[in-house]
């Protein structure tokens, strides 16, 4: 993305499959777009990968941007998950068209880039992947309910306070879910 004749027409391709609700064909993408259909199955391989791709970038960013502090000392989970959100503000308009069309993973994926550092705030032993899968759908929830009120900045706060507190109590209230290892 960072040619920008690239970008320009990725932008182009983006918006106009966004404003189609059935997956739509390269042929008629490239006609609403004004971009060759060589350009769109060199983006993207196939039209029905556009989101997928999108999806993988987004991630890929978030990674990089994450990345150098997370294993930082003194950086909290509270200041990660804001980050996170900041994150998402600035994406808001490209994970809210994936939220459209039921694509919430990429809120999965970014959860799985902090999950080994909220496992070790929890401090728990045993298996955890029920308590986390429950938990990670919960925050999901969170994001999810701030996407409807159109990742407003105002809301920021509460979301984030909103995901700091199921995280503080989830080992409480999830604990009977953890299973011993044998």
């Amino acid at each position: 993305m960072a040619n920008k004749r690239f970008c320009k027409s990725e932008n182009a391709i983006f918006i106009t499959y966004c404003k189609f609700k059935d997956y739509p064909s390269a042929k008629l993408i490239a006609q609403k777009s004004k971009i060759s259909r060589s350009t769109i199955y060199r983006h993207h391989g196939q039209p029905q990968n556009i989101p997928r791709d999108y999806e993988e970038y987004l991630l890929h960013l978030y990674q990089k941007k994450v990345g150098k502090i997370l294993n930082k000392k003194g950086i909290d989970l509270k200041t990660l998950f804001l980050r996170t959100l900041i994150y998402i503000y600035s994406n808001r308009k490209t994970i809210k068209v994936l939220f459209s069309s039921g694509r919430s993973e990429i809120i999965k994926k970014i959860l799985k880039t902090l999950k080994a550092r909220i496992l070790v705030v929890w401090n728990l032993t045993g298996d955890l992947d029920e308590l986390y899968c429950i938990f990670e759908n919960e925050i999901i929830g969170v994001i999810e309910t701030w996407s409807k009120q159109g990742f407003r900045a105002n809301f920021l706060d509460t979301t984030l306070n909103d995901i700091v507190q199921l995280t503080n109590t989830a080992p409480k209230r999830l604990a009977f879910l953890v299973k011993d290892k044998i």
